[in-house]
């Protein structure tokens, strides 16, 4: 571990130890997947033929 100004620290991990540290949180293989809404649907018309816009899409 090497001090440096302004108390900071740092320190080599081999690759061993940062293995080990991924496999501790969790991180040593790829993320799980996620949900996905995989359903189709209609797209939907007002009362004047116009369609609804969703999800905070503009003009």
């Amino acid at each position: 571990m090497i001090q440096l100004d302004k108390g900071l620290k740092t320190e080599n991990w081999t690759q061993e130890r940062v293995a080990e540290h991924c496999k501790n949180i969790g991180a040593d293989g790829p993320p799980p997947p996620r949900y996905v809404d995989n359903t189709i649907t209609a797209s939907q018309k007002g009362y004047n033929n116009k369609y609804i816009k969703k999800g905070g899409a503009s003009r």
